[in-house]
């Protein structure tokens, strides 16, 4: 009998265009339909439910997971399959398919976990090799029934994917919701839906909210607003080029993505020098050569060690602020050159990080709290709190 990993591919070559429906001895049914490749007609799916799946002309043994599976919606939040909390960290890289090659290793050696991709000849590699670093490729779709009819039977079986609609004028806003429950109808992964800088967040099969914004601030209106995720998937590049977008400061940059992340968005990070000898980075260059890459691993240090139930909290209203309440807070300062800042906590024993974000470095103390604790800053720009009740 054959047997596949829960959330793993199975791939079955049937004998032309047409579909399967799986059935799960508990009731569960998902539909797969066929795609043609170079050695005939193949179906993939990927079993959600352990157990035994049935299908016309055979069955599959779904075995226990052998990964988190794919990632979901959670409220305002993000997980994986299996329930852990999911921080994504990404950056965009729209290049030719004959430039992946190089920049394949500089991506799996780098701080992010998603990476926004075009479609092209080249994506089913691209998602491949990103599914064996568990690197998350949003995949954005043209405004084309075609593509995006073959691209969602070949790759919705893949764990390691969301789908982002493009239009290209403001006037097909129409046809991506069509597509968009055209990719709900034939996706059995159902994988994150987001339509790019939608001007109706609201339709159920938006998963999240993919938008555009130099003003990170606002994100936090827009999550409480509308109940989903926000991605800022453009809020602009690191670089020296000839419009506002493609020439932010390493700076700018840098705090955008704090501030955005702090408010409990998910935010892009893009570069484009273009004056430099190789390739822009987002534009399908070898590697990033900018510096904000290297200085946001202090950021994926702290997102993979961030609690489970961390939320934004109004409590200290200057500076954005996640937290555990009780437990837990991380606070971004900025632009800001505070000298101190004091918090009121339950009594106990807390760790204490002061975070200079710009300079990669943490400077660390254990502090007893009778009420409130104060914290002394370098009373330099770009620094963060980080607040942990000791165990």
């Amino acid at each position: 009998m054959t047997s596949v990993p829960r959330w793993d591919v199975l791939e079955l070559p049937v004998a032309g265009p047409t579909g399967l429906v799986f059935r799960h001895t508990s009731g569960a049914t998902a539909y797969a339909e066929s795609f043609q490749s170079d050695g005939g007609w193949l179906v993939r799916f990927s079993p959600d439910v352990e157990g035994v799946w049935s299908y016309d002309g055979g069955t599959v043994t779904c075995t226990a997971a052998t990964s988190r599976g794919p990632v979901r919606r959670s409220g305002t939040t993000l997980r994986w399959a299996d329930g852990t909390p999911y921080h994504p960290l990404t950056t965009t890289w729209f290049g030719r398919p004959d430039q992946w090659a190089a920049a394949r290793p500089a991506l799996a050696a780098s701080p992010f976990n998603r990476v926004r991709l075009q479609a092209s000849e080249a994506i089913e590699e691209q998602v491949r090799d990103l599914l064996s670093v568990e690197v998350i490729a949003d995949i954005v779709l043209p405004p084309d029934e075609g593509v995006v009819h073959d691209l969602v039977v070949r790759l919705g079986a893949y764990r390691n994917i969301s789908w982002c609609l493009s239009p290209t004028s403001p006037a097909l806003t129409g046809d991506l919701r069509r597509l968009a429950e055209l990719i709900a109808e034939l996706d059995s992964g159902r994988h994150l839906i987001s339509m790019h800088e939608a001007t109706d967040p609201g339709p159920p099969w938006l998963t999240h909210l993919s938008v555009r914004s130099e003003n990170l601030r606002g994100v936090s209106a827009l999550r409480r607003d509308h109940a989903k995720p926000v991605f800022v998937d453009a809020c602009g590049h690191e670089g020296d080029g000839s419009t506002p977008d493609t020439s932010l400061r390493p700076e700018e940059l840098l705090t955008r993505i704090w501030e955005g992340t702090v408010r409990g968005a998910y935010v892009t990070h893009g570069e484009w020098y273009a004056k430099a000898a190789t390739t822009p980075w987002s534009a399908g260059g070898n590697r990033p050569t900018g510096v904000v890459a290297q200085r946001l691993r202090l950021l994926r240090e702290v997102l993979d060690e961030l609690p489970d139930g961390v939320e934004p909290i109004d409590d200290y209203r200057d500076a954005p602020t996640l937290a555990v309440p009780g437990s837990y807070y991380l606070q971004y300062l900025g632009e800001h050159q505070f000298p101190d800042r004091t918090f009121s906590l339950p009594a106990g024993v807390y760790d204490v990080d002061v975070l200079d974000v710009w300079n990669h470095s943490v400077r660390r103390t254990r502090e007893n709290v009778t009420g409130t604790l104060t914290v002394r800053l370098p009373g330099t720009q770009y620094q963060a709190i980080q607040i942990r009740r000791a165990a």
